[in-house]
């Protein structure tokens, strides 16, 4: 083998046949004691010999049994002591449970009632929290709004204007711009005042018709209303209906057809009472209405279908065109009076990007919370010019509306600033 030859190993050198004598000298003989001891040969040994029987020898012993302590000695050691003990341990054990005395039940701990002061920072807490996601979604609507510079009237003082801490007025308008056309050099499609009336806790609304003739300040001469921001934009508007009717005009909103479609869809559609006359105008017309229907009857408009029946003129007159224009509004802002907050947020930041104003975001923040204190009230409309005091006339060829200025301004600021809700619905009816 490899292994072994490696390390020297001869196999021809292994002794076959030792001869030599390998016997126990007597005197080193220490088996002969054992044998002697218990009688048996401790010779040659052989594989596979028995072994002799172990009692045969150990009864040969001249020594005493072990002693037995006293359960287990020879006069009184039985089997069954043992399971006796047993049958007495397992006894104590159920004396000891029987015994042992009920478990008492926990007693339920007695849950303490709010008091006051705990109730009133609970309620401070959640406050803090509308507070500040108000604040955030509020903000994040802000943000989407277009924003315009805003520019003084430079054709009337503003303390020749009637004005009121309390009173908010909007010039909310209206516009049909045209693709690859400029916003401002459109005419506006509809012009209403929105007066936050916190005096009267109310929102009055106030239509003024587009074919209204009167002095433009831009133009320096005599126009269609609708016509004012042709010379100098939205601020144009603001500054002739300020020259005219002598009511300062905090601000101006500007939204297109696409915006007032977007704001009607996000609160579900708003209700309106619809003719047959209305109807069959907008169902037959789908070039100028962009293909809607309407049904006769009380129904739940869509965006478009608002947007058509705010348009309708052709079957009667413009008074009554923004008699519908004030109708749809006043469903708007009843949606808005009994929506849930998800609802208005959602309309709120759907509509913000489609918005155009020249007021800043604290002067919106402002109005908004003062139109939220006032929409609780009454909504009120009227329209400009008020009955009897205008006339139809011609005008350069043109079918407009003549005015008497000086009674019109008159009866407007009465309206806005003197009127409650009440006075204004009696003298309607």
């Amino acid at each position: 083998m490899p292994r072994f030859d490696n390390e020297g190993f001869n196999p021809n050198k292994r002794i076959d046949n030792d001869s030599r004598d390998r016997s126990v000298p007597a005197d080193e003989n220490y088996y002969s004691d054992i044998e002697n001891a218990f009688g048996f040969s401790t010779g040659e040994v052989r594989d596979n010999q028995p072994l002799r029987d172990v009692s045969s020898y150990l009864d040969s012993f001249d020594v005493a049994p072990p002693e037995r302590n006293a359960r287990q000695s020879q006069q009184n050691y039985r089997p069954e002591v043992m399971r006796d003990y047993d049958e007495e341990r397992r006894r104590d054990n159920r004396r000891q449970i029987t015994e042992r005395p009920p478990r008492q039940k926990k007693k339920k701990r007695r849950t303490s009632l709010p008091t006051p002061k705990k109730i009133l920072y609970s309620l401070v807490a959640i406050l803090l929290a509308i507070v500040l996601i108000g604040g955030l979604t509020v903000n994040a609507v802000l943000g989407r709004i277009n924003y315009d510079e805003h520019k003084d009237n430079q054709y009337i003082a503003s303390r020749e204007l009637e004005s009121s801490m309390r009173v908010k007025n909007i010039l909310l308008l209206g516009v049909d711009a045209r693709p690859n056309q400029e916003t401002e050099t459109s005419r506006a499609d509809s012009m209403m005042l929105i007066s936050i009336d916190m005096k009267h806790k109310c929102i009055k609304m106030t239509s003024f018709l587009r074919d209204t003739w009167v002095y433009i300040p831009a133009h320096e001469g005599e126009q269609r209303l609708n016509a004012a921001s042709s010379y100098g934009g939205y601020s144009a508007v603001v500054d002739t209906i300020e020259y005219n009717f002598g009511v300062d005009i905090d601000g101006y909103v500007v939204a297109d057809f696409e915006m007032f479609k977007v704001l009607v869809d996000s609160i579900g559609g708003v209700e309106v009472e619809v003719t047959k006359k209305e109807a069959k105008e907008v169902t037959s017309h789908k070039k100028r209405y962009g293909n809607v229907k309407l049904e006769a009857g009380k129904h739940r408009l869509t965006g478009e279908q608002a947007l058509a029946y705010c348009r309708i003129r052709k079957i009667d007159t413009d008074f009554m065109r923004t008699k519908r224009q004030r109708t749809v509004i006043s469903s708007i802002l009843s949606e808005v009076k009994k929506g849930n907050p998800f609802k208005l947020i959602n309309m709120a930041m759907r509509s913000a990007p489609y918005i155009e104003t020249d007021l800043t975001k604290g002067q919106l923040r402002r109005v908004a919370l003062m139109g939220a204190t006032c929409i609780k009230g009454e909504m009120v409309q009227q329209r400009v010019p008020f009955e009897h005091t205008w006339d139809y006339a011609n005008k350069n060829g043109a079918s407009v509306i003549a005015i008497n200025a000086e009674k019109n301004k008159d009866k407007l600021i009465d309206y806005i600033y003197n009127k409650t809700a009440e006075e204004v619905k009696a003298e309607s009816e």
